[in-house]
């Protein structure tokens, strides 16, 4: 193993452990136009592939909301909250 390949695991473990620990104040949205916004994660840097973590588009019936990780899902919520909320991943109990 090369100490690439320990960098760049240890980066995977890392990107694992945010994602499946994040919270509502770590979700940042950058508005892309009057109905579209990417959400990342303001806890990586923005140059960082993994801090996005998908789109939030305003729709007719909602808000539709596209998740990019190891693979791609898509949701429709009702409100823009409600369609953040989708990212929170920490127990909020």
């Amino acid at each position: 193993m090369t100490m690439l390949d320990v960098g760049a695991s240890r980066d995977n473990a890392r990107y694992a452990h945010l994602a499946e620990n994040r919270e509502r104040g770590d979700i940042t949205l950058d508005r892309l136009s009057d109905r579209e916004w990417r959400v990342t994660d303001r806890r990586l840097d923005e140059h960082d592939a993994p801090s996005v973590l998908g789109i939030i588009e305003q729709t007719d019936v909602g808000f539709t909301v596209l998740e990019i990780n190891e693979l791609v899902a898509q949701w429709t919520a009702d409100t823009l909250d409600d369609a953040v909320s989708l990212f929170v991943t920490a127990d909020q109990g």
